[in-house]
């Protein structure tokens, strides 16, 4: 472990260069442009001025000219929606966001990259990364909260992006954006409820513009959500339970068994939200603490093994507190600085709700937190020229006792209980906007990292964007990116004779065009190719063997197991006026080739390497979207969307692979019934009535097509994808007042 000496030596060189570079940036002053030309513009040139963001990039730009494919769901999207967490809206409005149930929670992936952890995606609040970093977490705080008012729109970045983002930005970014005191003032309050799938939610709003242009916003959300019972959403699966218990010698003597609820959160916890933020000119502070769970059902190796009644406190609960604070320092009007310093402590519990004997082993639990500094130079030296080059510093500390279960030392797979170390990780990053002609920008971006437990991580990036007139936008992308293992799987590679840790990289292709002939249409069509070489499980690894009633625990190791060709295609139409707004989108993804690196790999990517057909294991190939808004008049407003699963081919491959060749129930078990392969349909429902400009309610209706068959409302279970429930209809009511 890290020595106090070094971490000392580490942070007076983080400290001694970003003075050099403040003292740098002083220098460089007089060399800048005079007064700013913006005070000599009146208004009618003002109101010409493009608005510039930087939704996946290290400078502002032109949003249309953003090299990357992004989505934007606006709050307005999220109340209109009446999602009910926050993977619900994504998989109404994000093209190629899919999510499967499991135990540590839904898995949840785009285009076609998905695991049994949540960590190839990364998620963010403000741009601060929350994701869990020891072991078997990933994105997954903030997904299963009922209560989103906090959040004033929320950028999908489809797609690799760690050359911005940093290392675990595989298959895409999720960026929350919390309101604040300047866009949003007054004081409200929600009251929502469900039925079929019951739960009750509150939240309040407070926000306040301050003098000296400073905004004061305070949230507060709470949720009570006991789910839908098993009648309302059934557990099922693509084989005779009894029969496939006895092939195991096990006792088969089932009636019907009962099952966590759908949803439900962990063991009947009561989830908290509250948000403090402070924003002026140049600065932001911000702090957030969440405390949430969820149940899920046990894997079906289980229920084919143990008795159920055993397995009815599955699933995963955390617990995070952040402290964010950032600075920009004006320097002149062709350069200026940004600080960034954060503090964020995670708490985890993952339990599989087996009796206290196997209990002990296999439920994990965990503290960890995270010191986070940056800074980053923005330069503009030249018209047309934007440069971005930052630094980064992160320190973890991991593998301490659990808050959510302070009563026993700290459990995670692979490492002896009550095991603590740290690590850290330090990264350089940089990016050139080059504007080589007046319809032509050209960008180039690189970021370096190097973890304590990894080689050295490049992420390079290039981009060229045409855009021939007002309507038309070409996009031109590659990008690299890179992933280090949890950091439990580097700290236990490094234990085994000081061994570097697997990096996982991906190389992405991609083509985008956008086009909005009409100021109420636009029109987006982007084709990728993606080559990846894949860390993920291999069941031939095993730390460590339990064996209890007769049932196996074989704990995996993840290891570099093949590179993984994947081609795809998203198309979005959106229309929208001052009363409508519809958008319409397909998504196709497609396996091209997978090579294993070793013959005798057993992985749940994909069958292909065995001989069994050409598609992922765990993603629908083809999906449509599409969404309503429709204001019918000043106070009656209708929503709508839809959501349609074409089939899951590759599971239904990888089941006749497992029944032919290795008969595991750690894959996907097929007798002649392959409903869990076919289409899913999630239709929703909704009305609004404003009563007053104070008073609105809002109506929604879930999983509509459920009422003539549940099966249309199928979801599966990742890696045993022979396995699913039916999500429940249902309906929500919500009751919203301002003052």
């Amino acid at each position: 472990m890290i020595g106090l000496n070094k971490f000392k030596k580490l942070l007076y060189i983080f400290n001694w260069a970003t003075c050099v570079v403040s003292v740098f940036c002083h220098l460089l002053t007089g060399m800048a442009f005079g007064k700013d030309e913006l005070l000599s513009l009146d208004v009618e040139d003002l109101s010409q001025i493009k608005v510039e963001e930087a939704y996946a990039t290290l400078s502002t730009m032109d949003p249309s000219e953003t090299p990357a494919s992004i989505i934007v769901i606006t709050a307005e999207d999220i109340k209109n929606s009446g999602a009910r967490n926050l993977d619900e809206l994504l998989d109404i409005f994000v093209p190629g966001f899919q999510f499967m149930y499991k135990t540590q929670g839904n898995q949840a992936g785009i285009r076609g990259i998905i695991s049994d952890r949540n960590n190839k995606l990364l998620l963010t609040v403000n741009g601060r990364s929350m994701n869990i970093r020891a072991s078997d977490g990933g994105a997954v705080t903030e997904r299963w909260f009922s209560m989103l008012g906090d959040i004033s729109r929320i950028t999908v970045v489809n797609g690799p992006g760690s050359a911005v983002y940093g290392p675990g930005a595989i298959a895409g970014i999720i960026n929350i954006e919390t309101f604040n005191g300047k866009n949003f003032q007054g004081f409200d309050v929600s009251l929502r409820g469900g039925w079929v799938e019951y739960f009750g939610s509150l939240e309040a709003r407070y926000g306040l513009e301050l003098a000296n242009n400073t905004g004061l916003f305070l949230y507060y959300g709470a949720d009570y959500y006991p789910g839908a019972s098993n009648d309302a959403a059934p557990l099922k699966f693509s084989y005779n339970l009894r029969k496939k218990r006895r092939e195991f010698d096990i006792e088969s003597n089932l009636s019907d068994f009962d099952i966590p609820r759908d949803n439900s959160s962990f063991r009947g916890l009561v989830r908290h939200k509250f948000h403090f933020q402070l924003d002026g000119d140049n600065y932001q502070v911000w702090t957030r603490y969440t405390l949430s769970g969820q149940r899920i059902p046990a894997d079906q190796y289980f229920y084919l093994h143990t008795d159920p009644d055993l397995l009815l406190d599955n699933g995963a609960a955390n617990q995070q507190l952040t402290f964010v604070g950032k600075y920009s320092q004006y320097i002149s009007s062709w350069l200026n600085i940004d600080y960034m310093l954060s503090y964020m402590l995670s708490d985890v519990q993952i339990n599989y709700g087996l009796a206290d004997k196997l209990h002990r082993h296999d439920d994990k639990h965990w503290s960890e937190d995270e010191t986070v500094g940056r800074i980053m130079m923005h330069m503009t030296p030249y018209s047309g020229h934007k440069i971005a080059i930052g630094a980064e510093y992160y320190y973890n500390n991991l593998g301490r006792k659990s808050y959510l279960k302070h009563d026993e030392p700290s459990n995670i797979q692979g490492l002896p209980r009550g095991t603590k170390w740290n690590s850290h990780m330090v990264s350089l990053v940089g990016e050139y906007q080059l504007r080589l002609h007046s319809n032509i920008l050209g960008i180039a971006g690189l970021r370096v990292d190097k973890h304590r437990y990894t080689s050295w991580m490049f992420s390079p990036r290039a981009a060229l964007i045409f855009t021939p007139d007002a309507i038309n936008v070409f996009k031109v992308i590659y990008n690299r990116s890179v992933r280090h293992g949890d950091d439990a799987d580097l700290y236990i590679a490094h234990l085994e004779d000081e061994k570097k840790g697997d990096i996982e990289v991906i190389d992405n292709f991609e083509f985008i065009y956008d086009s909005q002939p009409l100021d109420s249409l636009h029109f987006s069509f982007s084709t990728f190719y993606n080559r990846h070489h894949v860390v993920a499980f291999d069941k031939n690894l095993h730390d460590t063997v339990y064996y209890y009633h007769g049932l196996v625990l074989a704990y995996g190791r993840t290891s570099k197991i093949g590179i993984v060709h994947t081609y795809g295609l998203e198309a979005t139409l959106q229309f929208h006026t001052d009363s409508l707004k519809a958008k319409l989108s397909h998504s196709f993804t497609k396996l091209l080739d997978f090579d294993l690196d070793e013959k005798g790999i057993i992985q749940n990517v994909s069958a292909s390497p065995y001989g069994y057909g050409n598609d992922l294991a765990n993603w629908v190939n083809n999906v449509t979207k599409f969404s309503l808004d429709y204001k019918v008049t000043d106070r009656f407003s209708f929503y709508g969307s839809a959501r349609i699963y074409w089939g899951l081919p590759g599971g239904k491959d990888m089941a006749k692979y497992n029944m032919q060749k290795i008969y595991t129930p750690a894959l996907p078990i097929l007798d002649s019934d392959d409903r869990a392969f076919g289409k899913s349909v999630f239709l929703n429902l909704g009305i609004g009535y404003k009563f007053t400009p104070n008073v609105n309610i809002k109506l929604h209706g879930y999983n509509l097509l459920g009422i003539f068959d549940k099966d249309f409302n199928k979801r599966n279970f990742f890696q045993r994808t022979t396995m699913y429930r039916d999500a429940a209809p249902a309906v929500a009511l919500r009751i919203s007042g301002s003052f």
